[in-house]
C-alpha cells in the first residue's frame, strides 16, 4: 500500500486539507488519495480512466466510512 503524493495530484482541491482518504485496490498493490473532497465522483474519473486508457480496474475503491465500487 502507497500514499500518493500531493505532487501527483491534479485536482487542486486536493492540495486543501479537509475531505477523506480513499483507497484504490488494484491486483497486486493499493493507492491511498487523501484530502479527497468529492469521493463519489473521485471513484467515476477512475473507473472512466481505466476503462477509455483500456486500463485493468481495479477491484475495490473504498472510503473510511464505505465502499463506492467493487468488481463483480
Amino acid at each position: 500500500m502507497f500514499k500518493v503524493g500531493d505532487e501527483y495530484r491534479k485536482n487542486h482541491l486536493s492540495l486543501k486539507p479537509g475531505g477523506c482518504s480513499v483507497w484504490i485496490h488494484y491486483p497486486g498493490e493499493t493507492r491511498v488519495y487523501d484530502k479527497v473532497k468529492f469521493p463519489e465522483s473521485f471513484c467515476r474519473k477512475i473507473l472512466e480512466r481505466c476503462e477509455k486508457e483500456g486500463k485493468a480496474l481495479p477491484n475495490k475503491i473504498e472510503t473510511e466510512q464505505s465502499i463506492l465500487w467493487e468488481k463483480s
